[in-house]
């Protein structure tokens, strides 16, 4: 599968207007080229009666209360302090940190579009922070504790994808604990096992049907996993997930890119990137260690949910990924009935190191993904696993050291590499095709 399928859309959410004095301000802000100038504040002292012009006379003491005054376009500002809520923004928003920590807990009215064992429904907004709307940025916040993700940006059943989410500077962590360890039974949809969705909670931050967006500069730590990239209410492509520390995530990857939304191909295998899928998303310059030590995490991973869902032709480039669960990077493509498709195809691995991952556990060690007969239980830099569509990829340029095998490939010959210039240290065996 080649890039230039990738077709670039912009489908933005509802947005909801503001009126009164705060947008005059912003306004003037934008005229005077002061990006503080017009901000609502908010702190744990605020009240309705202060000027409202700086933290010490912030108006506002919960962040909701700033956010739903807020017209689109507006900065809130947090100041230092623990805010215990769940946050949802849906317009157009830059929400500003100063050591502030959002300690999630089930405040909201609002509710999610969510998918669950039972498919598409609604349900509580979760997450520390949920982003409804596209043009919204968030940075400066630890972010912990929340039942579902630490950070959520969503598009919607009717609405579909958002674009231009920035997600930086953040330390999320200690979010998931609806999901860790992963339950069926779980308050939160989305951590409840749908198929061969199991415990895709959502990790610390998560893009859900979200383009041309910046996750950068976060540290990711404690959740369920560190940052998941999904279609299931739209596309998920243009984004990048760049220079942040994502590490010693328990229960899944440091990045995950799975297809889940079972549209993404046509009845003939065609994509449909205007209706669904996980692509052209580049993922580089990050930490990605010790994921996964308590269940199923690689470093990186690209896999699909089943027949009609696809992960494709996505970049990971100049990432350091070592002490993983899984292989540091995994791709999985499922044994599929005949006539049936999904594509992972055009992935490409490049200028990475890669450590020594796949390292498994005392008692069972290996890739658990595969199963039998093509079983993984010894460290592995890369892995790739077809068990009936050709998959093919471009793995070229990485340097991987102290692994039993290099790059595993298979099973069957339904996988195709691309490879130059990679360069082994310590490595048993460089390539090994399992057929």
């Amino acid at each position: 599968m080649q890039a230039t399928r990738i077709i670039r859309v912009v489908l933005a959410a509802g947005l909801l207007a503001g009126v009164g004095v705060a947008q005059n301000l912003h306004v003037a802000a934008a005229s005077t080229g002061d990006p503080d100038r017009g901000a609502l504040f908010v702190s744990p002292r605020g009240a309705p009666t202060n000027s409202g012009e700086a933290c010490a006379t912030a108006r506002y003491k919960t962040i909701q209360s700033a956010v739903n005054a807020a017209p689109k376009w507006a900065t809130v500002i947090v100041c230092k302090g623990t805010y215990t809520e769940d946050v949802v923004v849906s317009s157009p928003l830059n929400l500003k940190g100063r050591d502030a920590k959002i300690k999630g807990t089930a405040t909201t009215p609002f509710l999610c579009d969510q998918l669950g064992p039972t498919g598409p429904g609604v349900a509580p907004c979760l997450a520390g922070v949920t982003i409804r709307s596209s043009h919204v940025s968030i940075e400066g916040f630890a972010v912990t504790g929340a039942i579902g993700e630490g950070i959520l940006a969503t598009g919607t059943l009717k609405g579909g994808s958002i674009t231009d989410v920035s997600i930086k500077d953040n330390w999320v962590v200690g979010n998931n604990v609806g999901g860790i360890p992963p339950s069926p039974t779980s308050p939160y949809p989305q951590c409840a096992a749908n198929g061969q969705v199991p415990g895709d909670c959502g990790e610390g931050i998560h893009l859900m049907g979200v383009t041309h967006s910046v996750v950068a500069g976060n540290h990711v730590s404690a959740n369920e996993g560190g940052v998941l990239l999904t279609d299931e209410f739209g596309p998920t492509h243009g984004n990048l997930v760049e220079d942040n520390t994502l590490t010693g995530n328990p229960f899944d990857c440091g990045v995950t890119a799975p297809g889940h939304n079972p549209f993404a191909l046509d009845a003939s295998g065609n994509p449909q990137p205007l209706v669904a899928g996980v692509y052209g998303n580049v993922i580089r310059g990050n930490r990605i260690t010790d994921n996964g030590l308590l269940g199923e995490g690689a470093g990186v991973l690209f896999a699909n949910a089943g027949p009609g869902t696809a992960s494709y032709d996505n970049l990971v480039e100049d990432n350091y990924i070592a002490g993983n669960e899984l292989s540091g990077v995994t791709m999985h493509a499922h044994t599929l009935p005949p006539g049936t498709f999904e594509d992972l195809n055009g992935n490409r691995i490049i200028d990475n190191v890669i450590g020594r991952n796949n390292v498994g556990s005392p008692v069972v060690p290996g890739d658990p993904l595969d199963g039998p007969p093509a079983q993984d239980f010894v460290t592995t830099g890369i892995l790739v696993f077809s068990g009936t569509v050709p998959v093919h990829v471009t793995i070229s340029d990485n340097r991987i050291f102290d692994d039993q095998y290099g790059v595993w490939l298979g099973i069957n010959g339904n996988v195709t590499v691309s490879r130059n210039d990679n360069s082994f240290h310590h490595v048993a065996k460089h390539f090994f095709t399992f057929s």
